[in-house]
């Protein structure tokens, strides 16, 4: 118990003797684990997303209402809406007015009003709403469909979806990428850290080293003292992202009233995925740059 005393005591007073450079060190770690983090949280957003709206995803079979195409027919209409229902692909179908398509673009787009005033009532046409058993299967449906007389269109939701995931995996891989450059920085910032410390405190360790300590005995105080510094970093970041994240996912709310966000609890979740790293990262880099350098 009292080595352990020791060797806190000891990683206490280098980061203390070392103030400038373990807040260097801080905040390299927290630049960096804040970007890694964002990419986590980002990933698990739109999971959580993805999994909602995969449940909710429609094709969108648009009549024609006599604007781009010669108006449907009741029978025509009728009759496509019969093999809807009996086509095996089929999971439901329901048709959309021109009034009901109107209302929830009004309700999705409330907070555009310049945009709600370029598009009226008989702007959008009438529709039937279908859900497939599988998703996958669109272009079956559209091969069916697509030339039956009365139909103007056919939009797979799947296709908007896909846009979507490809755009925010290219923010999340560039999120990681900076986060990289910004752990070899760090990486390499600790190391130097740790190596000057050690240097500065050559004759206590030599004096150490020569009443009988161990290599790992007299190396633990400077591995812990950057470990430290990167839990710290790594506390700092998760405080960063803990605070921001919610209040940017309120500010979203507000208009993406579909989308199901992160609880607090998720985002709080994410220490693991910050500490683990910091460890790794410090107490790695604290160990290469000792090795060999303490061996009398």
């Amino acid at each position: 118990m009292r080595r352990w005393s020791y060797i806190l005591n000891e990683a206490a007073i280098g980061l203390r003797r070392n103030l400038w450079m373990t807040v260097a060190v801080v905040l390299s770690v927290t630049v960096s684990l804040a970007l890694f983090g964002a990419s986590v949280l980002l990933r698990q957003q739109v999971d959580a997303a993805t999994d909602d709206w995969t449940g909710k995803i429609e094709v969108s079979i648009y009549l024609c209402d006599g604007l781009s195409c010669p108006p449907i027919t009741d029978s025509q209409q009728d009759e496509l809406l019969t093999d809807l229902e009996g086509n095996p692909l089929v999971d439901q179908v329901f048709y959309e007015t021109k009034e009901e398509a109107y209302q929830a673009f009004q309700e999705q787009f409330a907070n555009e009003p310049t945009f709600l005033e370029s598009v009226d009532e008989t702007t959008l046409p009438a529709s039937f709403r279908v859900k497939l058993t599988d998703p996958e299967r669109f272009d079956a449906i559209q091969t069916e469909y697509e030339n039956r007389p009365g139909v103007e269109s056919i939009v797979d939701q799947k296709e908007l979806l896909d846009e979507f995931l490809a755009f925010t995996s290219t923010i999340r891989w560039s999120a990681l990428f900076v986060a990289a450059i910004q752990m070899l920085a760090a990486t390499v910032l600790v190391a130097n850290t740790v190596r000057m410390a050690a240097f500065a405190r050559r004759d206590q360790t030599q004096i150490m080293k020569l009443v009988g300590a161990s290599n790992w005995y007299v190396r633990l105080p400077f591995i812990l003292e950057g470990v430290l510094a990167g839990l710290i970093g790594a506390a700092v970041s998760w405080g960063i992202l803990v605070v921001f994240v919610p209040w940017m996912f309120t500010t979203l709310q507000e208009s993406l009233t579909f989308v199901p966000f992160l609880t607090r609890a998720q985002i709080a979740g994410i220490w693991p995925w910050l500490a683990g790293p910091a460890v790794v990262m410090t107490g790695g880099s604290s160990i290469v740059a000792l090795w060999g350098f303490l061996d009398v």
